[in-house]
């Protein structure tokens, strides 16, 4: 039997080869995990390998081969006149056993509205194809058969105001509304010669900063200690001094946006779940991201909550902490949470995943997983 799957590797290999053609592979990925069924020890390890971002028919190709199953996938960017840019992404998996997974996404703007619409069928469960899948921070169906689709629409009322809607059909049918806004932190920069305003104490820059915050348009100016003279200055012969009261930019300070805050409201309904929906974001230009979500509703609750940063272990790293409790969920993992991080090694990328989660009947599930990225140093992407 392990000879024949051997063999069939083998076939896989050669069949991709011919596909791609001449197409050119940018980078060769390895990972090896570890993982246990929920309420198990561990079980074998998962080993995989494969390449990605390969350009192929106008668009890019990812295909990988583990020892659970083979993987394909195919996105492209299209410009349609009527939708404008639309990203498309399919992807393929069959394992070994017979089973198979297929999905399909689509991204693109419809006027004002952004769409984002996708659809999956399958034959058996996420799991056979990547087990620490089930533990990942976005709920994914967990069953062994059936369909699913989702459909969200957002409509930018202004640059900091976003009306959003959307369904999921499947498993469990549902529908939701919101809306999402956010406002800048903005901060007061120094002069740049630092000889024409004097240094303000810590309280003067502080309410400085939380009045800039409240109204971005229009910074407020840093009072000096000086007391101003109401009168006009008197023209000096070379006119400098008409020159500096008819030069509005001299009077507002340089600014910059230190942060931005972000909340969201709205309501979910559809099968065994109801409820308002409200979150909280904080994003930094350092590329911290803060984020927490929850769902309260009669024999509804459900909390999500992330933190992502970028540098953290040293340059280049980044570094992701999340964790979720949905109940209300059908057929997924309703307790998930995990710790991804990738940093620079060598000419690649090392890449390290912590996921767990607890089942509907209490049974707890881990895994671990290490990977690593190499770029092909005679790749030459446009």
């Amino acid at each position: 039997m392990r000879q024949q799957g051997r063999h069939w590797h083998g076939r896989s290999l050669a069949l991709a080869a011919a596909l791609l053609g001449g197409a050119q592979a940018t980078n060769l990925d390895f990972s090896g995990a570890v993982h246990s069924p929920a309420g198990g020890g561990w079980s074998a390890g998962t080993v995989r390998f494969g390449v990605s971002d390969v350009g192929f028919a106008g668009g890019t190709v990812a295909l990988g081969l583990s020892t659970r199953a083979a993987d394909l996938q195919f996105s492209r960017g299209f410009s349609l006149a009527p939708l404008g840019a639309v990203t498309a992404r399919t992807d393929l998996a069959v394992t070994w056993q017979g089973g198979v997974r297929t999905q399909a996404r689509v991204n693109g703007a419809l006027g004002p509205v952004a769409l984002n619409v996708g659809a999956a069928l399958f034959t058996t469960s996420l799991a056979s194809v990547d087990p620490l899948a089930s533990y990942a921070f976005q709920a994914s169906d967990l069953r062994d058969r059936g369909w699913n689709a989702d459909l969200t629409a957002r409509y930018r009322l202004s640059r900091l105001l976003v009306l959003q809607g959307g369904a999921e059909l499947g498993a469990q049918p549902q529908a939701f509304v919101g809306v999402e806004g956010r406002r800048d932190l903005i901060r007061i920069l120094p002069p740049a010669d630092g000889s024409e305003t004097e240094p303000a104490e810590p309280q003067e820059a502080q309410e400085s900063d939380i009045s800039a915050t409240s109204s971005p348009a229009s910074p407020a100016v840093p009072e000096t200690s000086a007391p101003q003279d109401e009168s006009a200055p008197e023209e000096q012969p070379d006119g400098s001094a008409e020159l500096e009261s008819d030069d509005p930019a001299a009077a507002e300070p340089e600014t910059e946006v230190t942060g931005t805050i972000i909340w969201r409201l709205g309501a979910r309904a559809g099968r065994d779940v109801l409820g308002v929906t409200a979150g909280v974001g904080y994003a930094a230009p350092s590329g911290l991201n803060l984020g927490l979500d929850a769902l309260i509703g009669p024999g509804s609750f459900g909390v999500t909550a992330s933190l992502s940063a970028a540098d953290v272990l040293g340059e280049g790293t980044t570094l992701r902490v999340y964790g979720a409790f949905e109940p209300w969920r059908n057929h997924t993992m309703p307790l998930r949470a995990g710790l991804e991080a990738t940093l620079p090694a060598g000419p690649g990328e090392l890449g390290l995943d912590l996921r767990g989660g607890q089942a509907s009947n209490g049974s707890l599930g881990y895994g671990a997983r290490i990977s690593y990225s190499l770029p092909l140093g005679n790749s030459e992407r446009p």
